[in-house]
């Protein structure tokens, strides 16, 4: 009889150890977690950071800079102005995402549309949604705005080109190697003929190595 009440007494104790055991790995895990800081830091925006190998502005800024500087320095530019006189005029169309990537594309866009305002070699008209707000605003001056000051109707700038754009991607893999290159064109085409009048394309080739083993 004895034993039998010092077993029940050892096994209530060990209970109770366990119990006690386990609400202290639960207080230690709720401190460690209440301890969890946020950091933010601000740097240049000039620096170049990879973190995963993915599209980043880095790369955005390589392909826009080489992109544009070869489209100025493009032949079209001297032909027209020759043939015509005047300044053309140059809207600016969508870059497709044809990569396995998301990558939003409109940044280069406004890279390029940027550009060529900046260079004052070329007149640019607005286009996309942009295009479409601007038509909204006139059309609703013609109901609400002074007649004075309302603008006309049908009296765009009419584009003489175009500019169309792409960026795709191949990608090579072995193990935990990778190599992913970006391939961004650029085209020109000439409104009236559908003639491309500048053509280029430029590249950004990245090795990217992960570890096997992560802690």
């Amino acid at each position: 009889m004895y034993n039998v009440k010092k077993e029940k007494g050892q096994k209530e104790v060990e209970v109770k150890h366990r119990s006690l055991t386990i609400v202290l790995l639960i207080a230690i895990i709720l401190a460690f977690s209440s301890c969890t800081t946020v950091r933010v830091s601000r740097l240049n925006e000039n620096k170049k950071i990879d973190l995963s190998g993915d599209w980043n502005d880095t790369d955005i800024s390589l392909v826009s800079e080489r992109l544009i500087r070869s489209c100025l320095k493009g032949s079209w530019f001297s032909a027209f102005t020759k043939a015509k006189k005047a300044d053309p005029v140059v809207i600016v169309g969508r870059f497709s995402n044809m990569s396995s990537e998301r990558i939003d594309t409109s940044i280069i866009t406004k890279r390029f549309e940027a550009a060529l305002v900046e260079s004052q070699k070329v007149i640019m008209v607005s286009g996309g949604e942009d295009r479409e707000f601007a038509r909204d605003e006139r059309m609703s001056q013609q109901i609400y705005a002074n007649p004075s000051t309302a603008k006309e109707i049908a009296m765009e700038t009419g584009a003489d080109f175009m500019l169309f754009g792409s960026v795709k991607t191949v990608t090579d893999t072995q193990g935990s190697r990778t190599v992913r290159t970006y391939y961004v064109s650029a085209e020109l085409v000439d409104l009236e003929t559908t003639r491309i009048v500048w053509l280029d394309e430029t590249t950004i080739k990245k090795e990217i190595s992960r570890s096997a083993y992560t802690w």
